[in-house]
């Protein structure tokens, strides 16, 4: 006879901030590529729609006295996921590469997702 773990499951308001999270930073990366393109201003639109200003299930945490920002779950999960895409870029049978390739393989990531799951504590009460 074997210990029986708890686990957790998170519940559909968690679930769903976690995706708007995921959304957010694979919506930065993927404009991170070409910026000034007419898909990066399209894709700004869903960024600012995914964000906490938006339909974003996280807070973002700034000191009371200050309004420094203290802790940006979005900012912080573009960071990793463009980090992690720098990494897993697609090398092409032609030589050339896919950055795009990359922010879709690290959202797929155990690191990001991982990451993604941390920020748990930060999902605000609806």
């Amino acid at each position: 006879m074997g210990c029986v773990a708890s686990v957790s499951v998170p519940n559909e308001q968690v679930l769903d901030a976690r995706n708007q999270l995921k959304n957010y930073a694979l919506v930065t990366c993927l404009i991170a590529i070409d910026p000034k393109s007419t898909l990066a201003e399209d894709l700004k639109y869903s960024k600012r729609a995914f964000s906490f200003m938006g339909n974003g299930g996280h807070m973002v945490v700034q000191n009371e006295e200050t309004f420094d920002t203290e802790h940006d779950p979005y900012a912080k999960a573009a960071s990793v996921l463009i980090d992690e895409a720098a990494h897993l870029l697609g090398y092409m049978k032609n030589g050339e590469t896919s950055k795009s390739y990359g922010c879709f393989r690290a959202y797929q990531s155990k690191k990001f997702n991982d990451f993604i799951v941390s920020q748990d504590s930060y999902v605000t009460e609806k």
